[in-house]
């Protein structure tokens, strides 16, 4: 009876240890948007889906992580930061996962951010050419050439103007930290920086989180603890007004990016999009099929 007994505590043990493994396996983060399609890291590769929903499809499957996937303007590439050789750095392939191939060589991390919407550049952040601990922001094309440093003396995350004359950007990152309702020395604030008049502006100026910044026409978009979780906001550039956009009361929103008047964003290991014409948001049902075990599969011989 004892033996029994041990056998049906250890199928229920290991049950329950492969179910969170499968739950843990099919979290949907560092989600970006381009058209019908959104893509997103799950079990630490990319995959894609339709905005509609429904079956998502496997780009990449790497020993490597894979972290930030970003379309192209055009939405025929995407760009990632990939850790495939003890480091990580920029990459970039096709939209349907083919063609992969490395765009950065430094020994230090290069993270990418998004895309320049005119010059068809990557963005991204690295600290190769900053003195202490601090990152700038750098564009450089798919093929790995014109590596361009921006002037900004700190710079993390960053969303171009449509014209591209102004940017708005994190002079610091925290997206990958757990501190919550944080008010400390580096605590995030959206600026923006001009490029004609090389002036700088604190559009936000809250004690709190102000981070992840997303122009989208005549609004900078960014996500902020202001209501005690962060939720997304706008920042009017006529009226220098801001205003809460979503109320999420459970979970915090992370990793918001935009693309083709929508914002997708991490909430509770699930993808939400929002519009930002008519300010709805909702889930996106996307089924992944992983290669996690079952729990319903478990035998014991």
């Amino acid at each position: 009876m004892k033996n029994i007994f041990r056998i049906c505590i250890s199928v229920v043990l290991l049950t329950f240890v492969f179910s969170l493994n499968l739950k843990a396996d099919q979290l949907k983060r560092f989600p970006d948007v381009n058209g019908n399609k959104v893509v997103f890291v799950s079990g630490d590769d990319i995959w894609t889906a339709s905005v509609q929903g429904g079956d998502a499809v496997r780009l990449t499957l790497h020993d490597g992580n894979e972290r930030y996937p970003k379309f192209s303007p055009d939405g025929s590439m995407i760009a990632f930061t990939g850790e495939y050789d003890g480091n990580s750095d920029v990459y970039v392939m096709n939209s349907k996962g083919g063609e992969i191939r490395r765009v950065t060589f430094h020994p230090g991390v290069d993270e990418v951010v998004g895309w320049d919407p005119l010059k068809n550049k990557i963005i991204f952040n690295s600290g190769r050419n900053s003195t202490t601990r601090y990152t700038k922001l750098f564009l450089i094309s798919p093929d790995g050439t014109g590596l361009e440093e921006l002037i900004m003396y700190d710079a993390s995350r960053g969303s171009f103007s449509p014209d591209g004359k102004k940017i708005a950007y994190n002079k610091v990152s925290r997206e990958n930290r757990t501190w919550k309702r944080y008010t400390g020395g580096l605590a995030q604030e959206v600026y923006i920086y001009d490029f004609e008049t090389n002036a700088e502006e604190n559009i936000t100026n809250f004690n709190g989180t102000d981070r992840m910044p997303m122009w989208i026409g005549n609004e900078i978009y960014f996500s902020s603890d202001r209501d005690r979780k962060l939720n997304i906001y706008s920042y009017n550039m006529q009226t220098k007004q801001i205003s809460q956009v979503t109320s999420h009361t459970e979970f915090d929103i992370r990793r918001p990016s935009a693309g083709t008047g929508k914002i997708v964003y991490e909430l509770g290991g699930e993808i939400w999009m929002l519009d930002t014409q008519t300010k709805q948001t909702h889930k996106i049902d996307i089924n992944i099929d992983s290669d996690a075990p079952k729990p319903g599969h478990i035998w014991l011989m």
